[in-house]
């Protein structure tokens, strides 16, 4: 029974969005507790995706912005609306919309900024502020001719509607779930939300501390703006998939007969067989379903699938296929499992060690639409065998940087006689899977493997970033009684256990790790970072040249992209991954919470750099590699991967804009940047 709605709640109501209705509807149905707090939620989400876009918008220059982006003259009445005086704007022109006036708490390394208060629309004489990124969206589109057409404009503008709604959810829930957490942690004496983790793993040998940290992930990309965006995908399945909603997915299996399946293993053993050993029962009970239905199962390669996947993509893109009994579904057995951060990947529910599962699922969460290729479903235990080749060579190496090895990956193979060029794509992409390792193998009893996204997070607990709980254990561990003096050393510790491995299958072996804060899985004791795990490589780029040099074969699924001749392209995905995405957040971070000057951080990660390229490069066959690349990390300005400009852009594919590098000699010159 649904609870009765208040005056308050039908006024919010009437400013909601389509989105934000749907999530209504579907609360008030089935979990009406939630209604009040989703509505009070609303503007949070709102302007958190709104400042995130803001920021993004004027980092990439979206329409030519950043050509008209300065210091503000005086606006008569912006105070009265919550500009302080004194504090810092930024003046965006918008022709014969007027302008956009946007307070900035901070600036920081490549271009980023910390947008707070309130985004004000002047026009006309008339000051507004802006509630919605979608509002925000429209004035940047008018601002005049640009090259991108309007409908990629609007598909946006969903998007962000989307994801707004669905941050506003998980604010919700995760207003509930924090108070279930800080009931246990006081049962327990845990202060901190890394006590609770150590605490419950201690009295419960199946609990797991990294699936914790993995569904504390509730903002998502720490810098793209759509980062909860969700298309296709009803509130419903969002709450009850998704990680922040501790999302449950029951995984099931679907047969493709052998001769149109594809597959690759380290084993020799393809997906099916693999999951059937690792969970009771499972093999028996879909040789039992198959033969009922007078189907032979060894005639068949089983690939775990998604339950919304497989309720609302699978019987219309394989209509045909399961007709003719190509692919069959089975009914009677799934993997019960739970969401990790990337939603699609699935970690079992019960049993330690067995493997997780990344799934297909046809919705577009930030830039990219989730399904998996072939040629990443096939290349899976290929690469794993060239990284464990390298670090075979690379022993010392080896004990601090860790891979989350791919054992196995198989996807449907589509007719080469299709007619439809985008039908075969969709058959091929939207049954596949990749098996990988668990990250709760490589932690031991006294550790824990927190994966990077986490570190922003607001911890249940104290309310305090996760890395801040982190730094002050990591100051009582070390005995640092200054806070700033522990927040410089945890970041001087994170990154000599983080950057020698990036950097040196860049240098000595063109290997390029997209090692940004979801791909990362930093390993902490007693606050301290004693290893990195790194997992998920269907994002890397291999420079091909440089890996023959090193006397290193490959052989990829035809096609891959994996392989490039472009050393940029290969340099880029650590440069933006790495440095960006996983450096610049910890550092931000740091700067925030602790005090600690940026230019002195990133004048302390070019020294543990400069030391890394200056002890490849005393081997004379590294020298020239390790010179160019540093040459091209120091660079006066850097590309930035331009999330936004990507949404937009009807061509696809990467897009970068320039922006200031703080690793260059005149950044750590000069004045702070913080």
């Amino acid at each position: 029974m649904s609870a009765p709605t208040s005056s308050w709640q039908r006024d919010v109501e009437g400013c909601l969005d389509a989105d934000e209705l749907r999530v209504v509807r579907f609360l008030r149905s089935s979990h009406p507790e939630l209604v009040a707090p989703f509505l009070s939620a609303v503007p949070r989400a709102r302007r958190a995706t709104l400042n995130r876009l803001t920021s993004s918008v004027l980092r990439e220059g979206v329409a030519g912005s950043a050509s008209e982006f300065h210091e503000p003259s005086p606006v008569e009445g912006v105070e009265k609306l919550g500009l302080a005086p004194g504090k810092t704007s930024k003046v965006l022109s918008l022709a014969e919309e007027g302008s956009l006036i946007v307070p900035v708490a901070g600036s920081y390394a490549f271009g980023r900024l910390e947008v707070e208060g309130p985004i004000l629309h002047v026009s006309a004489g008339r000051i507004r502020k802006l509630r919605h990124a979608a509002e925000l969206l429209r004035l940047i589109r008018q601002r005049g001719p640009n090259e991108n057409p309007r409908g990629h404009w609007v598909e946006f503008e969903r998007q962000l509607e989307n994801g707004s709604a669905n941050l506003a959810l998980a604010y919700a829930y995760q207003g509930e779930k924090g108070e279930r957490l800080r009931k246990m942690a006081s049962g327990c004496g845990a202060e901190t939300v890394l006590d609770l983790a150590l605490t419950l793993r201690a009295s419960d040998g199946d609990f797991d501390p990294a699936l914790l940290f993995e569904q504390l992930c509730v903002e998502g990309h720490n810098l793209h703006p759509g980062a909860k965006t969700k298309t296709s995908m009803g509130p419903e399945a969002v709450y009850r998939y998704a990680p922040e909603f501790d999302g449950a997915p029951d995984l099931r299996l679907v047969g493709i007969r052998r001769d149109r399946a594809e597959s690759a293993s380290l084993s020799g053993r393809d997906v099916g067989e693999i999951l059937f050993d690792q969970h009771l029962g499972l093999r028996e009970a879909v040789t039992r379903e198959f033969a009922e239905r007078g189907l032979s199962r060894t005639g068949y390669l089983f690939v775990p699938v998604h339950p919304w996947q497989l309720k609302n993509v699978v019987p219309e893109v394989y209509r045909a296929e399961i007709s003719e009994k190509v692919i069959v579904p089975v009914e009677g057995a799934s993997v019960p499992g739970r969401a990790t951060s990337s939603f699609r990947t699935v970690v079992p529910r019960v049993g330690r060690g067995r493997l997780a599962m990344k799934t297909s699922v046809d919705s577009q969460m930030t830039s990219t639409i989730r399904s998996i290729s072939p040629n990443t479903a096939n290349n899976a235990p290929e690469f794993t065998r060239l990284i464990r080749a390298v670090l075979r060579r690379e022993p010392q190496l080896a004990r601090t940087f860790v891979p989350v090895c791919e054992v196995a990956g198989a996807n449907f193979k589509a007719d080469p006689t299709e007619p439809d060029p985008g039908t075969g794509t969709a058959k091929s992409r939207n049954l596949s899977a990749v098996l990988r390792e668990d990250v709760g193998r490589h932690a031991g009893r006294d550790e824990l493997a927190i994966v990077g996204c986490a570190l922003y997070a607001g911890s249940p607990i104290t309310g305090r970033p996760i890395l801040a709980e982190l730094v002050e254990a990591f100051a009582k561990s070390s005995g640092v009684s200054s806070s700033s003096e522990a927040a410089f050393r945890f970041v001087s510790e994170y990154t000599s256990v983080s950057l020698p491995g990036f950097l040196t299958l860049m240098v000595k072996y063109g290997i390029g790790l997209e090692g940004h804060l979801q791909n990362s899985v930093p390993v902490f004791k007693a606050g301290r970072p004693v290893r990195l795990l790194f997992r998920d490589w269907g994002g890397a780029r291999i420079h091909g040249e440089r890996l023959r040099r090193r006397g290193l074969r490959v052989s990829f699924y035809p096609g891959s992209a994996v392989l490039t001749d472009r050393l940029d392209e290969m340099r880029n995905k650590v440069f933006c991954a790495v440095f960006q995405n996983q450096l610049g957040e910890i550092i931000l971070q740091s700067c925030k919470h602790f005090g600690v000057p940026e230019r002195d951080l990133w004048r302390e990660v070019r020294r543990i750099c400069d030391g890394i390229f200056d002890e490849i490069g005393s081997h004379p066959e590294h020298a020239a590699d390790a010179a160019a690349d540093r040459e091209a990390l120091y660079g006066t300005e850097a590309d930035y991967k331009a999330l936004t400009t990507m949404r937009l852009d009807p061509k696809g594919g990467y897009r970068y804009a320039k922006v200031s590098n703080p690793l260059h000699g005149s950044s750590l010159q000069g004045r702070n940047v913080s």
